[in-house]
C-alpha cells in the first residue's frame, strides 16, 4: 500500500512540526516575561492565551504520535479516538486564544464604554465588537480583516459544530469506489449475522469489511451538512502558525499604542 503523503511532504510536515515548538518557546516567553498594567491582563495573557498555546502543541503532538503521518495500515479505533480528542482540544482551545486577546487588549489598554467596562459580550476581535475594534491602529485592523474569512469560514466554523451540532471525527477508513459494492454486500451479511446473535460471523464479516478499506488522515465533522474537509496534520500546523500570527500581531499593536 503506497503511503499517503510523499518523501518531500513527509518532510515539511515534520519540519512544520519543529518550527511550531520553536515559535511556541519564543512567543510563550515573551508573553510571560511581558510587564502589565493590570493583574487581569496579565491573567488572559499567561493563564489564558499562553497556556492555550501550550496545550495546542501537545494537542498537535498527540496526533502525530498517535497518527504519525507515515501510517499506511488502518489504526485501532482506541488509537483514532486519542486523536480526535487532541484535535477537538485544538480547535476550542484556537478559538480561545482569540477571545484571550481580546480579553487582554481590553484590559490593558484600557477599552471602556462610556466610563464603565464593556459588557463580555462586546468583546472580541472580530467586527461586532465595535467599542474594541474602534480602539486598534488601521495596520492592526487589516491584519483582521485579511483573516477574517479563516476565522469565520473555518474556525469558527469547526468550532460551532464542535459545541452546538456535529463533533469533528476522523473516518475510521475509506472504501474506494472499486470495493463499495462489495463492503456493501458484506454490511448486509453482517447485519443478518448480528441479528441471528452469531457473533463469531458478525466479527468475521466486519474483519473482512475492514479489510476493504484504506486509512486516510482526514477530519470532518457533518455529513448533511456537507461540511469541508481536512488533511489533519497540514491543517493543525497551519492553524497553529496563524494563531502564532495572532499573537505577534497583538504584541506589534500594543507595542505601537505604548500599552
Amino acid at each position: 500500500m503506497a503511503p499517503y503523503f510523499s518523501k518531500e511532504n513527509l518532510d515539511k510536515l515534520h519540519a512544520g512540526r519543529t518550527e511550531m515548538h520553536q515559535r511556541f518557546g519564543a512567543l510563550r516567553e515573551t508573553f510571560v516575561v511581558r510587564v502589565y498594567r493590570s493583574d487581569r491582563g496579565r491573567e488572559f495573557a499567561c493563564h489564558g492565551f499562553a497556556r492555550r498555546l501550550g496545550i495546542m502543541v501537545r494537542a498537535v503532538d498527540t496526533v502525530f504520535e498517535k497518527l504519525p503521518p507515515e501510517l499506511e495500515c488502518i489504526p485501532a479505533k482506541k488509537t483514532v479516538d486519542d486523536a480526535i480528542i487532541a484535535i477537538q482540544s485544538f480547535v476550542m482551545n484556537a478559538f480561545g486564544c482569540l477571545e484571550n486577546l481580546a480579553w487582554m487588549w481590553v484590559c490593558e489598554r484600557p477599552v471602556w464604554n462610556d466610563g464603565k467596562q464593556l459588557d463580555p459580550m462586546k468583546v472580541g476581535l472580530g467586527p461586532k465588537c465595535k467599542e474594541v475594534r474602534a480602539s486598534f491602529t488601521q495596520e492592526f485592523i487589516t491584519h483582521l480583516e485579511n483573516r477574517q474569512d479563516w476565522v469565520d469560514k473555518h474556525l469558527k466554523g469547526f468550532r460551532d459544530s464542535l459545541a452546538h451540532r456535529i463533533p469533528l471525527y476522523i473516518p475510521p477508513y475509506i472504501v474506494p469506489p472499486e470495493k463499495v459494492e462489495e463492503y456493501n454486500k458484506l454490511e448486509v451479511q453482517s447485519g443478518q449475522a448480528l441479528r441471528q446473535l452469531d457473533v463469531v460471523a458478525y466479527e468475521k464479516l466486519q474483519s473482512a469489511q475492514k479489510a476493504l478499506g484504506l486509512w486516510r488522515p482526514w477530519m470532518t465533522h457533518s455529513a448533511t451538512e456537507k461540511s469541508p474537509g481536512a488533511v489533519f496534520h497540514i491543517q493543525l500546523l497551519a492553524d497553529y502558525m496563524t494563531i502564532d500570527e495572532f499573537g505577534r500581531a497583538m504584541l506589534e499593536e500594543m507595542a505601537r499604542q505604548g500599552v
